[in-house]
């Protein structure tokens, strides 16, 4: 027994010993396809692993994503990487094994390289919006792009992370309470860096405010105003007046809203590459005339949930815009006949098209959109009542994943 185990482990180091001789630049391309997460299992391997796995070029952005066993340890060992960037998303504190000395050591070891800080979607004492820029803050000075969307931050992170920074590029906090005052003394001090704001489903924001917003931040090229409900004509006509470099606006929700003020969007906005009028109920047919005859160059719309969208402004988009990468129609008047118009003369560009609940959609167009569309790699399905025997368009087009009722699959 004791030989037959010994000739294991022998046959087990011969076989490691070969994968050894693999040159540096192979392991470092193998490593590059792994996780954070795997990179720091895989450093504890051997002295040479632990060396190739720390290579400087895997630590610059450090992405980590439904993370439940995040801890001090893990978080300081990420922090000695010195990263220029880090994104959370979807993580969790459990249990409190994150503490706040652990995020001090943290933002301490990242003080002199930190530029980018993203953390989204996570629960946790220590994952809150707050306690992460406040500590950030402390630390960080050279933070330039922050984005902690739906983290419960208040005015009070907002107002230390204004504070802290020296010059802040981009500014993401959809669905936070803030209010008038941390934005007032967002604009003061960082209104001439200022090129992305985010203030998506932020009520308390007055139309006053965000005008005063179009007067100080004139290098403003990323706006997502959405679901901001105090915003009135004369504000939004303030906006449409001082920003000049917008490339992508979001106006989801928003009421005032309608054909006019789309006309006005896309005459004083001609460089606009980004548009999302979702759930815009005043939006009509005239305004896909209005995007297909100044905006030609438009690569990503949305006009979902815009129930007066028909055929009719399908075919004039269908006819102009001929770079739409990003399309989505869903909750929509569109049927089977805009579909086709779509797949006729936007074949060469539509990588992503959202059909949901739009009625009359059938196996057929399906099929034809899935057939010219050589780029398409996703199409959204959900309650369009056509048949799910979605295997038929398999032969056609095997790389465009479909989402329909229940179920997402890959062909």
């Amino acid at each position: 027994m004791e030989r037959e185990m010994a000739n294991k482990r022998s046959k087990a180091a011969s076989a490691l010993s070969r994968w050894q001789l693999l040159p540096d630049e192979i392991w470092i391309y193998i490593f590059s396809l792994l996780s954070h997460k795997e990179l720091s299992l895989i450093a504890q391997v051997c002295r040479r692993f632990c060396q190739l796995a720390s290579d400087d070029s895997f630590w610059k952005r450090i992405h980590i994503s439904d993370c439940h066993s995040l801890n001090d340890d893990s978080l300081i060992t990420l922090g000695r990487h010195h990263p220029q960037a880090l994104t959370l998303h979807r993580c969790h504190d459990d249990i409190e094994a994150i503490t706040d000395q652990g995020l001090k050591q943290f933002f301490h070891h990242c003080r002199e390289s930190l530029k980018e800080l993203n953390v989204t979607s996570c629960s946790g004492p220590r994952l809150k919006g707050d306690k992460l820029l406040l500590y950030a803050s402390t630390f960080c000075n050279k933070l330039t792009v922050v984005d902690i969307s739906w983290s419960g931050a208040t005015d009070l992170a907002v107002l230390a992370l204004v504070e802290g920074a020296s010059s802040l590029q981009g500014l993401s906090i959809n669905g936070c309470q803030i209010t008038d005052k941390a934005i007032r003394a967002l604009i003061k001090k960082h209104g001439n860096s200022l090129n992305k704001l985010e203030v998506f489903g932020c009520h308390a924001l007055t139309a006053r405010c965000l005008g005063c917003l179009a007067l100080s931040c004139p290098h403003l090229q990323t706006l997502n105003i959405g679901r901001v409900p105090k915003i009135t004509d004369a504000c939004f006509t303030k906006i449409l007046g001082n920003l000049k470099k917008v490339t992508t606006l979001n106006v989801t929700g928003l009421e005032m809203v309608r054909d006019r003020i789309v006309h006005l969007i896309v005459t004083q906005f001609p460089k606009l590459v980004c548009l999302v009028l979702s759930s815009c109920s005043r939006v009509t047919d005239i305004s896909l005339l209005e995007i297909s005859t100044y905006l030609q160059t438009i690569r990503y719309l949305d006009v979902s949930g815009c129930k007066k969208i028909t055929d009719i402004g399908i075919q004039a988009l269908a006819r102009g815009c001929h770079q739409l990468h990003y399309l989505d129609l869903s909750s929509t008047g569109t049927s089977k006949r805009g579909v086709s118009l779509l797949a006729t003369y936007c074949h060469e560009t539509l990588e992503c098209v959202k059909l949901s609940f739009c009625k009359e959609i059938t196996l057929d167009v399906v099929r034809k959109l899935c057939k010219n569309c050589r780029r398409l790699k996703m199409l959204h399905l959900y309650g369009c009542h056509i048949t799910p025997d979605l295997n038929s368009i398999k032969d056609i087009y095997k790389t465009v994943e479909v989402f329909h009722d229940g179920s997402s699959s890959t062909y």
